[in-house]
């Protein structure tokens, strides 16, 4: 059994981190607080780890575990709090913004992060960290929000469908980014011209393909108007519906799509 004693500096290093809300840690914090050297810290670090006073979330960067999680240290802040501190810039997105805004029912345990830097993914007590690297054009458009009094940037919900219908593979597929249209729109969520604007700042104009056929085949009211500007803002050629699935299918030609998934696939979900 893990012996969970502290000493005084221990007990000092973690009462004066947890007084100003940092309950996740680098290294070097620990360290102006202790005044200490690098490797007495980096010793203490290890030993408090090992004592379960803290999880390694990955190198230089530290979980302060409380006293409920117990003997085993079962414990972990929220994925979205720890995604803030995994990163930065960043913001939560794809199928888990998806989530977050009750656009689809499905469950994951990876965590998608968007960022315009390369990271590894990073696994932390079950869950995967998944870093989306983001160009910088396309790596705008998201909101802050709070969970126990602790922040974290998120996709804002136009911003998640539009990111959803660039990437599908990200999201779980174009069907889950269907979804989003769908619920978005008939709970009157969604701004078509912030859609509009977003999809011009993004630079793909593929997208106004993808988004304006599928709210054709989801027949959503009192979009002519926007339908009509998207149309109007076609690229060139044909493109692939769902560019994470193989090239085949019919053709569309009002919309200039190669449609690689079939229609009831896109809507089958609203019969369940």
């Amino acid at each position: 059994m893990t012996n969970r004693s502290l000493g005084p500096t221990s007990s000092y290093l973690l009462s004066t981190l947890s007084e100003r809300g940092r309950s996740i840690f680098t290294v070097a914090e620990a360290q102006a607080v202790l005044e200490a050297t690098p490797g007495a810290t980096v010793f203490l670090l290890h030993d408090l780890a090992r004592k379960g006073w803290l999880r390694r979330l990955e190198r230089g960067k530290y979980l302060i575990l409380p006293l409920e999680a117990g003997m085993s240290g079962r414990y972990t802040e929220h994925e979205f709090v720890i995604a803030a501190s995994l990163v930065t810039p960043y913001y939560i997105g794809f199928w888990t913004a998806l989530n977050h805004y009750g656009y689809t029912e499905q469950l994951s345990s990876t965590i998608v992060v968007a960022t315009p830097r390369r990271k590894r993914p990073v696994a932390v007590g079950g869950v995967t960290y998944l870093f989306a690297n983001l160009a910088r054009s396309k790596f705008f458009g998201w909101r802050e929000e709070s969970l126990e009094g602790r922040s974290f940037m998120i996709s804002e919900r136009e911003k998640t469908i539009l990111d959803c219908l660039d990437r599908p593979g990200l999201c779980g597929g174009i069907a889950e980014g269907v979804k989003g249209l769908w619920y978005g729109f008939r709970q009157e969520e969604l701004d078509p011209d912030k859609l509009t604007l977003y999809v011009e700042r993004m630079g793909n104009r593929t997208l106004f393909k993808r988004m304006g056929y599928l709210c054709e085949v989801l027949e959503l009211p009192d979009l002519r108007s926007s339908i009509g500007q998207w149309r109007a803002r076609l690229s060139k050629g044909f493109s692939l519906l769902d560019p994470s699935l193989p090239g085949s299918g019919s053709y569309d030609t009002r919309w200039r799509l190669r449609v690689n998934i079939a229609e009831d696939e896109l809507t089958r979900w609203r019969e369940s």
